[in-house]
């Protein structure tokens, strides 16, 4: 039975509103790349970027990138996991939000960070001298980036493997164990084939996030001399001269690539995992000195690092009572500074997509609802929906800039702070869709048809029984979004209008114009106010 509050009319609504967000960038950026007279007749497009070192460097530091970032995020999360499911450790919910932690600093703070502690006169050389000196040159390489991204990342893979681990049966490896069967055959042949679903699904979703990443290697990339697709399309707009068929071909590149891991991720996410759950293990310590040692170094040191850097006049003058100030605070918070009004803009922005996401997933995911009976229609619109999902924030940004920049649209929507609107929406999208199918799917249709069976009109079914069984997913999916637009940067980076700053860009730019103190100071303000503004939202709800 099928939710029937949602005319007809604005279920097809959300079709439009996906082209517009989704369809129309991306094929301005088919057009651009692939037909001459649209990508130019000067030989540029997509068969003079085939043609250029760069593509080849870029697309060869992207896959490079992504796969030892995967090894080394398979490698932590899988470690992780099985350490808190075979030896939990006491007070396991402290451990689990420790170990989640580093997914809520944004990747570039991440490499910022590590940048504060080994850059030479960093924080590592001030305490250990010359012995950190190899570690500050591991940094800026390769290896280096992957494991700053790693440490980023290992929460998903965490999350995932533990799930697989706990909701393997135990009865395969007893039996096999009465049988004679060594540990290492029994995990060969009973546990490993177990947990293939799960390890190929991280493994796909890692190498997805990694070949993506813009800020780990805007922030460490150019010192290591590594060129990923996402900074070179970035450079490609950004750089005088500016060259936009160059930008749209590499970005049909990056998002080909994209799609080729998607896919497969897709398909692997709708396993099914109703095998039965593990018995609980009684608590144990074995496993503390692993997970302090994650935790020191994805929690506390680069958390450390961002904090102590904000409190200091200088980070060459070390760590003294004297060096101590709050004088980035006073700067990044004065009434009228650039700082003030980078944190009122990313406010605003963040809200504002929140509300518009939240509104267009419970669209969509209405218009799914009712098309359940008819599954074409149906998959479509689901596939075009989760897409976002697989398009690199570079993507959406040239996509968007194509566009709404183009002669013939004269919306003038770009060069204003809408442009940055729409860039989270499409980005943000596929998160309020899935917590408005949740919500959607606490309503119930029984409730829906009794109601419209004792004539009820489809508004007062909406707002009498829908909604408000609805407002837990759906403030769920607002605050999701919102943290998540609060911290965007490739897309703020590459669309902000002149004159505007949001707490990405301000601190970005603070970083590479050398006043740091300025730049982690607005990074705690934002991860502080973000933090601050879902509890007391949260708080609201539970009341209510």
């Amino acid at each position: 039975m099928r939710l029937r509050w949602l005319p007809r009319p604005l279920g097809l609504g959300s079709w439009l509103v996906l082209a517009v967000l989704v369809i129309a960038p991306l094929a301005q950026i088919l057009l651009i790349a692939c037909v001459p007279e649209f990508g130019g007749t000067d030989g540029t497009g997509m068969r003079a970027a085939l043609r250029t070192h760069d593509l080849w460097s870029a697309l060869g530091g992207t896959l490079s990138l992504a796969f030892i970032t995967m090894g080394m995020t398979l490698a932590l999360g899988w470690a992780l996991a099985a350490l808190m499911v075979e030896a939990p450790l006491p007070v396991a919910p402290l451990w689990e939000a420790l170990l989640l932690a580093p997914f809520l600093l944004p990747p570039y703070l991440t490499g910022i960070a590590w940048s504060l502690l080994l850059q030479p006169g960093g924080y590592f050389s001030q305490w250990f001298g010359g012995i950190s000196a190899p570690l500050g040159q591991a940094l800026y390489t390769l290896p280096g980036m992957a494991w700053v991204m790693a440490l980023h990342l290992s929460p998903l893979a965490y999350l995932m493997l533990r799930a697989a681990l706990l909701q393997r049966p135990e009865s395969p490896r007893l039996a096999a164990r009465v049988h004679g069967a060594g540990r290492i055959r029994t995990w060969l042949r009973i546990e490993l084939p177990s947990l293939a679903p799960a390890l190929a699904g991280a493994a796909l979703l890692v190498f997805l996030a990694a070949s993506e990443e813009y800020g780990v290697p805007a922030v460490i990339g150019s010192y290591a001399g590594v060129s990923v697709l996402a900074t070179a399309v970035e450079e490609s707009v950004s750089v005088w001269p500016v060259d936009l068929p160059k930008a749209a071909s590499l970005g049909v590149i990056l998002c080909l690539l994209a799609l080729l891991v998607w896919l497969p991720y897709r398909r692997l996410s709708r396993v099914p995992t109703d095998a039965p759950g593990q018995r609980s293990r009684p608590p144990r310590w074995t496993s503390l000195l692993p997970v302090l040692a994650f935790v020191l170094l994805a929690d506390v040191l680069p958390i450390g690092a961002i904090v102590l850097t904000s409190v200091l006049r200088a980070v060459t003058n070390g760590v003294s009572a004297a060096n101590l100030t709050l004088a980035h605070y006073a700067a990044v918070l004065g009434a009228g500074s650039v700082g003030m009004q980078a944190l009122r803009t990313s406010l605003w922005l963040s809200l504002a997509t929140a509300l518009a996401s939240v509104a267009l997933g419970l669209l969509v995911a209405g218009s799914l609802q009712r098309r359940r009976g008819s599954p074409p229609p149906s998959r479509a619109l689901d596939l075009l929906a989760s897409l976002p999902t697989a398009l690199p924030g570079v993507v959406v940004a040239v996509g968007l800039i194509l566009f709404w920049n183009a002669p013939w649209n004269p919306s003038g929507i770009y060069g204003s702070p809408l442009i940055l609107v729409l860039s989270y929406l499409t980005v943000t999208f596929p998160y309020a869709l899935r917590y408005a199918q949740l919500g959607l799917a606490a309503s119930g249709a029984k409730l829906d048809s009794a109601a419209a069976v004792h004539g009820a009109g489809a508004i007062a079914r909406f707002v009498r029984i829908v909604l408000p069984l609805a407002v837990p997913a759906l403030a769920g999916a607002a605050s999701v979004v919102f943290a998540l637009s609060m911290r965007e940067l490739v897309t703020s980076v590459m669309l902000q209008p002149p004159g505007t700053q949001v707490i990405s860009t301000y601190v970005m730019n603070q970083f590479l114009q050398g006043d740091v103190g300025d730049g982690m100071a607005m990074a705690v303000v934002g991860v502080f106010s973000s933090a601050v503004l879902l509890g007391l939202a949260r708080l609201g709800l539970r009341r209510a």
